[in-house]
């Protein structure tokens, strides 16, 4: 069993849908429009927009956390379901009124070229007026301060610890979940992408305006404080 597999009971506890960035979501997007979530996880967000009145195609590529998504699928025929990795959303065959790729997907890729492919393909996925929305760890903070720990996440029947390490160009994330008596962990590269970067990227991209937050309450973005960064780029200025 992969770590994946071996998470997934427990995923809904650790990553539950945050009301806060629920109401981020709902507001940012046109009302009842179609809805990309790139890295669904098990469908929580997804399935909280469709009960706000909106259509959503959840993309996650592992396996198990699909199946929980169609799960919650069958109580609506506004949640579908993609196994597709998010290098690959232009396979999916339409467009959307807004992409959302949240949970510090983005930074998944490899490096600021795959990054760019992404957002290009995003850009040319959205109707005219969509919004792209992402959520990303603030790295230009964690890098300044070093600040590489994260809370143990302790419930009844598992723990759940993170941590962060330098590796060249990478931020090697663990994750470890202790459950049922057996502990296992986790390592994977991620690519600690900045505002800097992103910023000029999307403008490439063609997205008309571009704005940061540094949270989903909607409170300005700080390289050095803000906890997360949070991106919307509009392809319309209109």
């Amino acid at each position: 069993m992969t770590f994946y597999e071996t998470l997934t009971p427990y995923y809904d506890q650790i990553f539950p849908a945050n009301p806060i960035q629920l109401h981020f979501l709902s507001t940012t997007f046109a009302q009842k429009g179609r809805l990309l979530d790139v890295g669904a996880g098990t469908g929580n967000m997804a399935a909280a927009l469709v009960e706000q009145g909106f259509t959503v195609l959840a993309a996650e590529p592992e396996r198990m956390m699909a199946e929980q998504i169609m799960k919650k699928a069958e109580k609506s025929d506004k949640l579908t379901v993609s196994t597709l990795p998010m290098q690959q959303i232009e396979d999916v065959g339409e467009a959307f009124d807004g992409i959302y790729c949240v949970g510090n997907t983005l930074v998944h890729l490899n490096d600021m070229a795959e990054i760019q492919d992404f957002l290009h393909t995003a850009y040319s996925q959205l109707n005219d007026h969509g919004k792209l929305v992402i959520q990303i760890v603030n790295y230009e903070k964690v890098l300044l301060h070093q600040d590489f720990k994260f809370p143990v996440m302790t419930r009844e029947t598992f723990q759940f610890e993170r941590s962060y390490a330098l590796a060249d160009d990478k931020i090697l994330f663990t994750t470890t979940l202790t459950a049922d008596g057996e502990r296992l962990s986790n390592t994977i590269p991620l690519y600690p992408a900045t505002a800097e970067q992103l910023r000029p990227v999307l403008q490439s991209c063609g997205f008309a305006s571009v704005a940061t937050c540094g949270n989903f309450d909607a409170e300005p973005y700080s390289s050095a404080a803000s906890p997360a960064l949070i991106i919307v780029a509009n392809k319309s200025s209109i």
